[in-house]
């Protein structure tokens, strides 16, 4: 992967303007993202990854969305060189009531898939809803080991102290999940405790297999943030620990390419935004799933590139 810089620049005529740029882009923030060199040779593995999918809000837009996320579905069922799907995160918008239908509905759709199906949590159907604990219960009893809804032969394991962190080896790249969410904090020892547990998964994960794996996806749905003036600006203080340990542990634990893939913000970003890993880890946060078609991602047994994307927009 090569880095691309992009220079802001802003008419001096507006004090307001000037004054922000004197702030905050007083050398001119370069923020580096990603630029694609074309593969060579076939992939060893191909998958497909949504997420804010579906998001509506009057019932009108919720059955809409969902009309669009069956469609999707089956135009995945119709690619047979996909291997599994992921999506990750936000299966409604964040106003509507959290109950038990919304979640069975989707279950239902996703259901539908020919190819294996994960799913990690997202803040719209559990922390940032009325009642967290009861909209917990309803993620588990609907998507927890979402996977297993299909016969497959990948061997995934799940973290014995979070059932919803998964991980998988697949022709040599391994695959993480973790539950890593945004929106509202509604417990801060609950936050911390979790965001410990997702980071010791990464660490137990990346030295079991640090030897096979060539390359390592990382699947959540938080936006942990960006970087500005060569220094990443955390979104929530809170996942500090977590990606500290991806920016500068990693390294030691596991120095092949990564690329960490999230939903929550809704629009497309491809970059590199952590300071210390460089062009080794790369972001990617999906489009809105009603906006723009699943995410297509190829590997190739590559050291240097090995994650190449296909955008269907």
């Amino acid at each position: 992967m090569k880095s691309l810089h992009l220079c802001l620049t802003y008419p001096k005529s507006t004090h307001f303007v000037l004054t922000l740029s004197l702030l905050l882009f007083a050398s001119c923030v370069r923020q580096p993202v990603v630029e694609q060199t074309p593969p060579s040779g076939p992939p060893v593995l191909t998958f497909a990854v949504m997420g804010d999918v579906p998001y509506g809000l009057t019932p009108e837009e919720v059955e809409s969305e969902k009309i669009i996320l069956r469609e999707q579905i089956s135009h995945l069922n119709e690619n047979s060189a996909i291997e599994f799907v992921a999506h990750v995160g936000d299966i409604k918008k964040g106003l509507p009531p959290c109950e038990p239908e919304v979640y069975e509905s989707v279950a239902e759709i996703l259901k539908a898939s020919n190819h294996p199906l994960f799913i990690i949590p997202g803040d719209n159907e559990w922390n940032d809803c009325t009642n967290p604990t009861e909209a917990w219960q309803f993620w588990e009893s609907n998507f927890m080991r979402f996977e297993e809804n299909w016969t497959h032969d990948l061997d995934v394991a799940h973290q014995p102290e979070r059932d919803e962190n998964f991980a998988f080896i697949r022709n040599g790249v391994l695959f993480l999940g973790i539950n890593l969410v945004g929106g509202k904090v509604h417990d801060w020892e609950e936050w911390q405790t979790r965001i410990e547990d997702d980071r010791r998964w990464l660490e137990v994960q990346f030295k079991k297999h640090s030897e096979e794996a060539f390359a390592a996806v990382i699947f959540a749905h938080a936006n942990p943030g960006s970087l500005l003036n060569k220094e990443f600006v955390y979104k929530k203080q809170a996942l500090r620990p977590l990606i500290e340990y991806l920016d500068q542990t990693t390294s030691i634990d596991f120095p092949k390419p990564i690329l960490f893939i999230h939903g929550d913000g809704h629009k497309w970003i491809a970059d590199l935004p952590f300071p210390n890993a460089g062009n080794r880890i790369a972001r990617i946060q999906v489009t809105q799933g009603g906006l723009e078609a699943p995410l297509l991602v190829e590997l190739r047994n590559d050291p240097t590139n090995p994650f190449y994307w296909i955008r269907n927009q």
